[in-house]
């Protein structure tokens, strides 16, 4: 791909051109779909176990909160995006790396544009952590709700041995190679996932004793933990650039009723309804996943935690897309061109889905991993990365709102990022000491 011909910088995508397949634009209902899938996955039914660590008041408040500040940021992230594209005489599309690198070395800092490229880097190596996280959440989600299918029926089997049994079905699935393919599975998975999510809501308000009573404000020391999993559950934003990328009519992504700001009105209502519902009925004993709450031998739950099972197995590789299109461009540059490249591609991505099932393997807490996943990357990609590219895209003209609000922010992430991560690790090190 000859880019230094047409751009002043080497981009991954110019002219539509793409080294990891042909795109097809995505319509205006296709992009909303996958901007939905994206964030209802496994950490929405998380949302009751963020609750726990937060509260029946205060949780629902501070996830209003996140939700703004997190649609904010995806806001400045693509508004950034679309100042570096203009530079270029041509048309590019430039990934959150590339967004992050470039608006650095544009930046009046010495000292950011000597590490601009640097930062670029360890932005891809944060969103490639983040996505390879969700798919060893979703390993781990899928086994442990097979796992009490087969408890259901007497027919017990080590976790391990599920997590084999669901490895070729979702290697498969990675072989669609872009969104448009993927699509119909997204689609799928949405009506599966929404379906998943009125059982829980069923289930939790059927049985619900309404004077049963919850903790409004839950102790201080567990509010990292529900930053973790909040954040685990907003990081769709790995998805924004890419989903813009590929749209027909990208104006509409970030227009007053468009894709971003739909897509979080019907997250936020979602999220509120299922952590508020799952928390009353099920209390401190709410699980990592509500499905892990329904009843064992009722033919309903066990069909209901098949049905989500299928969905989160869809959602496999929508989430090993994003990682794909960001590692392989740099490899192929280092080693291609290559003379099957299709073997090249398919041998790539079942190493990544090799990767992510080899880790799986290390560690079946499925709440604390979520936790520590979103405190780890979450942070650092939803807010604090968003808030730093405002910062320096006005440098020279910011005022003293702008400045109060991003440093706000980031102390936000930072804060959440050190203590959401030293609290998941230490939850999974005493689980294991205890098991010892």
């Amino acid at each position: 791909m000859e880019t230094q011909e047409t751009t002043t910088r080497p981009f991954l995508v110019v002219h539509g051109a793409n080294i990891t397949g042909v795109k097809k634009p995505t319509s205006y209902i296709e992009t909303l779909i996958h901007a939905i899938k994206a964030y209802v996955g496994s950490g929405i039914f998380a949302m009751g176990a963020a609750l726990m660590n937060s509260g029946m008041l205060l949780g629902p408040l501070l996830l209003l909160v996140i939700a703004l500040i997190n649609l904010h940021c995806q806001h400045l992230l693509i508004k950034a995006c679309v100042k570096i594209a203009e530079k270029e005489a041509v048309l590019v599309q430039p990934s959150f790396a590339e967004t992050v690198q470039y608006t650095f070395e544009d930046s009046n800092s010495e000292w950011l544009k000597k590490h601009s490229k640097a930062f670029g880097i360890v932005t891809d190596v944060f969103i490639i952590a983040a996505e390879y996280g969700f798919c060893v959440v979703y390993f781990i989600f899928v086994s442990k709700h097979l796992g009490e299918i087969a408890e259901a029926y007497s027919w017990k089997q080590n976790y391990r041995v599920i997590l084999a049994i669901i490895l070729l079905p979702m290697w498969v699935s990675t072989f669609l190679g872009n969104l448009k393919l993927l699509t119909p599975i997204s689609l799928i998975a949405n009506i599966i996932m929404w379906i998943g999510i009125v059982l829980v809501l069923y289930y939790s308000m059927a049985n619900l004793d309404v004077t049963t009573k919850r903790n409004l404000i839950s102790h201080p020391e567990k509010l990292p933990l529900f930053f973790g999993i909040v954040l685990f559950a907003f990081e769709g934003i790995t998805f924004i650039i890419p989903l813009r990328m590929e749209m027909k009519e990208p104006e509409f992504f970030t227009s007053p009723c468009g894709i971003l700001n739909l897509t979080m009105v019907v997250i936020i209502i979602l999220y509120s309804l299922v952590g508020v519902f799952a928390y009353w009925m099920w209390g401190d004993k709410v699980e990592g996943s509500a499905f892990l709450n329904l009843p064992q031998e009722e033919g309903l739950a066990i069909a209901t935690k098949i049905l989500i099972s299928v969905g989160v197995m869809f959602t496999f590789a929508l989430h090993m897309y994003i990682p794909f299109e960001i590692a392989y461009p740099r490899f192929y540059r280092k080693w291609g061109p290559f003379k099957h490249p299709v073997l090249i591609i398919y041998t790539y991505r079942s190493v990544a889905v090799l990767i992510t099932y080899g880790l799986a393997n290390i560690s079946a807490n499925l709440a604390t991993f979520i936790s520590l996943i979103g405190a780890l990357t979450g942070a650092f990609l939803a807010l604090f990365l968003p808030a730093l590219l405002e910062l320096v895209m006005m440098y020279g003209s910011l005022t003293y709102f702008v400045i109060v609000k991003d440093i706000f922010i980031i102390v936000v992430a930072v804060g959440s990022a050190i203590t959401g991560t030293v609290l998941s690790i230490m939850s999974i090190v005493n689980e294991y000491m205890g098991e010892d």
